[in-house]
C-alpha cells in the first residue's frame, strides 16, 4: 500500500506541474484550476488503475487515495502556476496575472495559508471523485 501512495503522490505532483504549466493560458487558466479542484483524482487514478500501477483498491483506499492526489496535486499545480503567474504580471502590466501578483507581493505567509486552504479543499472534493472512480472500476469488475 505505501508503493501505491508513492506511485500515487509523484504521479499526482506531475500532473498537477503540467497543469499548472497549462493554466497560464488565460482562457484554459480557470478551466483547469476547476478540473484541479472536482475531478482530477478521477482522471489521475483511472490512469493509474488502466495502466496496473493501483490493482487492488476498495471505497476506503479510494477515499483516501483521492484526497492524497487531489492536495498533492494541487501542491504541484502551485509549484508551477504561482510563480509564473508573478513573473507575467510583472512584465504585462493590467493582465490576467495582476490579482496573483499581489497576493505574491502582500507576504508570504499569506501565500502559504491559501496555497494549503485550498490544498485542503481539493483534498476534500477529490476525496469523493476517488472514491466515485474506484466504485466505478469495482462495479465494472463486478458486471464481467
Amino acid at each position: 500500500m505505501f508503493e501505491d501512495i508513492k506511485k500515487l503522490f509523484i504521479f499526482s505532483l506531475i500532473f498537477g506541474a503540467v497543469n499548472g504549466l497549462i493554466a497560464l493560458i488565460p482562457i484554459a487558466g480557470v478551466i483547469i484550476f476547476l478540473m484541479m479542484l472536482f475531478c482530477s483524482s478521477f482522471i489521475i487514478m483511472s490512469f493509474l488503475k488502466k495502466s496496473g500501477y493501483i490493482i487492488n483498491t476498495n471505497e476506503q483506499t479510494g477515499l483516501l487515495y483521492g484526497a492524497l492526489s487531489g492536495f498533492s496535486g494541487f501542491i504541484g499545480f502551485s509549484i508551477i502556476f504561482l510563480p509564473c503567474s508573478f513573473v507575467l504580471s510583472i512584465i504585462f502590466k493590467e493582465s490576467y496575472y495582476t490579482g496573483i501578483g499581489m497576493i505574491l507581493k502582500n507576504g508570504f505567509s499569506l501565500t502559504i495559508t491559501l496555497i494549503i486552504f485550498i490544498g485542503i479543499l481539493c483534498a476534500m472534493m477529490n476525496a469523493f471523485s476517488g472514491l466515485a472512480s474506484i466504485y466505478f472500476f469495482n462495479s465494472e469488475n463486478n458486471k464481467k
